[in-house]
């Protein structure tokens, strides 16, 4: 009487560890066994088993769709920086057309709140005019102002600063509506031995945080500090 050949007990020589390291020795294994990546069978999040192809399809579609959102993601990255940097453009050609601080101010005021979202935007130069206007003027508040001592930090890194600020900062720059602002950006003004800070702020906690760029907030600093400049009476200029 025949006897059935009982199929040799591998687990008596063999570890995970050891078919790991010949699989890894010998990549091109299932290349000479194709026939078992369809008898592979391994766990799906979905619950039963899958092969191995079924397994590496399901993978590389997963892949793809993750790759197709992120390319989507890019491009309206792309086109909202593109829409930004337009309506900077824009900022920056009305601001140098402006024939007053008054009228600066008024135009950086209007367009952020307008064309970019703000909620609330603050000038602050800690300097005195050079020239004094009929109306307006209370952004020049002088050396002596105890924000430019509480923002100093701010001043001193020359870059815009995103997100929550400290609750001192917060409520000397936005005043009596601090409790309305939840996020904000607070972009340092300089030049000619003067110094100040322009600050946007936004009712939405997620509008400005500190891993958002900041490229065109610094331009839009460097723009507004040497427009403002001849309006302002730095201590290099006096007699």
């Amino acid at each position: 009487m025949s006897q059935e050949r009982e199929a040799p007990d591998y687990s008596l020589t063999l570890d995970d560890e050891a078919v790991a390291s010949y699989l890894r020795t010998h990549p091109d294994f299932f290349l000479r066994h194709g026939e078992l990546l369809t008898e592979i069978t391994i766990p799906h999040r979905n619950g039963g088993a899958i092969s191995l192809v079924e397994h590496q399809v399901a993978a590389l579609r997963d892949q793809n769709t993750r790759l197709r959102r992120q390319f989507h993601e890019l491009v309206e990255v792309a086109k909202e920086n593109e829409r930004l940097s337009r309506r900077l453009h824009e900022l920056t050609l009305r601001i140098m057309a402006a024939t007053s601080a008054g009228e600066i101010f008024r135009r950086i005021r209007t367009t952020l709140v307008e064309d970019f979202g703000a909620d609330a935007v603050e000038v602050r130069i800690f300097a005195e005019p050079a020239f004094l206007e009929e109306e307006g003027g209370e952004e020049f508040t002088g050396a002596g102002d105890p924000v430019a001592q509480i923002c100093a930090r701010v001043i001193e890194r020359g870059e815009p600063l995103c997100g929550r600020l400290r609750r001192e900062q917060h409520e000397a720059l936005f005043g009596e509506r601090h409790e309305e602002i939840a996020s904000a950006a607070v972009i340092p003004l300089t030049n000619s031995g003067w110094s100040g800070l322009l600050a946007i702020g936004s009712s939405d906690p997620g509008r400005y945080h500190p891993e958002m760029g900041v490229d065109l907030l610094a331009h839009l600093g460097d723009v507004a500090s040497l427009v403002i400049d001849p309006w302002v009476a730095a201590p290099d200029r006096r007699d």
